[in-house]
Parts: structure tokens; sequence; C-alpha cells
């Protein structure tokens, strides 16, 4: 046999082991070589559960149906995940959390499905909560540097690249609607280089970003002076997240601040 056709062999070996490989292994979900994650089981079977039993017996805390990692049966394994213990393999866990989160999303798991917790939980630890499906975990970090990169986040110029890059540091997944005109009593420009920028004022690809970020400059501050009707909080989680010290965290801006809690942290 030549050369080549050995090669040739070698790789068409190598890529039919990877075509019939099973992703799932005797170690998925184990949070160490005797005991599941608690992530093992925190979903619901895709299939009626009583459907799961029939063909896989259910998993404890650690013990596993061996069907359950059998090749043949993975597509039917991951429809009764809760059932064979393999939560953690499924599409909802896929996505990992947010590569610079502030928060140990390990330590913290047990907000993951506390209401007052969503918003955040959703942000930082979709992977470790299983939140990966959601609409808001698209909402991520792709440039593992974004940390290094805030101070761009309210820089006109790098608005796109930061939206598309650095989306939860910069604090943009917030689905919070923008209007067209602010309170005088609160209004004030969030970018830092607004002047430079002025001739985007009335620019129409630039209307929305240029009244959110600089309402001042481009003199779209409402004649509002009552500020009880204007100062409040935008995010319903703000009680939560001033308890656990968001007023005072130096990782978020003040203009971040103001913009989703400024009635709580006495912004206004």
């Amino acid at each position: 046999m030549s050369w080549s056709s050995t090669v040739f062999l070698a790789i068409l070996v190598i890529c039919l082991s990877a075509e019939f490989s099973n992703a799932i292994t005797p170690g998925s979900c184990m949070q160490n070589p005797t005991v599941y994650s608690p992530n093992a089981t925190n979903c619901a079977d895709e299939r009626d559960t009583g459907a799961c039993r029939a063909i896989f017996s259910a998993s404890t805390a650690t013990t596993r149906d061996p069907k359950c990692i059998d090749p043949n049966l993975e597509d039917f394994a991951l429809e009764c995940a809760n059932t064979c213990g393999l939560c953690c393999e499924t599409a909802a866990y896929s996505c990992g959390d947010d590569p610079v989160s502030p928060i140990n999303c390990t330590a913290n798991v047990r907000y993951c499905r506390d209401a007052s917790w969503t918003t955040v939980m959703q942000q930082y630890c979709p992977g470790t909560c299983g939140l990966c499906t959601s609409a808001s975990a698209a909402c991520r970090d792709v440039n593992t540097g974004c940390l290094n990169l805030r101070q761009l986040c309210n820089d006109i110029n790098f608005n796109t690249f930061m939206r598309a890059n650095c989306a939860r540091t910069c604090y943009f997944c917030s689905t919070t609607s923008v209007t067209t005109t602010a309170s005088t009593a609160t209004c004030s420009d969030v970018a830092t280089n607004c002047a430079a920028n002025i001739g985007l004022c009335n620019n129409s690809a630039y209307l929305t970003l240029m009244t959110q970020k600089c309402p001042r400059t481009c003199g779209r501050c409402s004649s509002v002076s009552s500020v009880s009707a204007t100062c409040v909080n935008s995010n319903a989680n703000c009680a939560s997240w001033v308890t656990n010290g968001f007023c005072s965290n130096t990782f978020y801006t003040t203009a971040q601040k103001r913009q989703y809690c400024a009635r709580s942290c006495n912004l206004c």
C-alpha cells in the first residue's frame, strides 16, 4: 500500500469514528466519579415520562441505566434526559456561561429558578441554569476580552461593534424600549463623545442611538420637571439587584445604573 493510500485510509477511519462516536459517555453530567451533578436531572423529559420509564430505569444520585449511554439509544436518551440523568447534555445547557460573568454561577445555582433573579441568571449563567434556549441567552459576549473594552461601551463610534461582540458586558441585553424624549430633570448624555458626533443627531440611521446615548446634546430632553413622574426603575429586578450591591458595584457604570434602576440607586 502506498503512503498516500495509507494516509487516506487513516483519515477515512478518523472520519468514520467521529461520525459514529457517542456524544454521551459514562461520565456525562457527573459531579465527581461517583455522584451526578445537580444539572443531571434539572429538566423535564421531552417524551412522556411513562414512555421514558418503559425504556429506561430512572437514574438516582449515583446510578444510571446502562441503556441511557447505549449509542443506539442516544436520541431517545436525550429525549428522556430527566429519567436518564442527562439534562446537562441537552440544548438548554449547551451554550455555557458568560466568560466575563461577575457572578460565580456554580455557587449561585440555587437562584436559577428564582423569579427575582431570572434576568441576571439568564444573562450571565445560562449554561449552569439550563437557559440556553431562552431568548435572552442569545445576548452574549462573543469576544472574551470584553471586560478590558468596557470603556468603549458608550462610545458612539464603537456602538455597533460592542453590541455585536460585547452585549453582556455593556449591558445591552435589556429589551427596554427607547423613547424619543427624556425628562429635563434626569436628562444627560450617556455616551462620552456626544459633542464630537452631534452631526448624527438627525441622521435617520442613528436617530434611536443618539436619542438614547446623547439626549441632551441632541436636544431631545422634554420639559417635564417632575422628578417623581420620570424617575423610575426600568427593570423589575432592581430591588433584588440593589440588595446584592448593584448600585455600589463598580462593574457597572453610573449611566447603566441610572438607565435600569435610577430610583432605587438614587440617581435621579
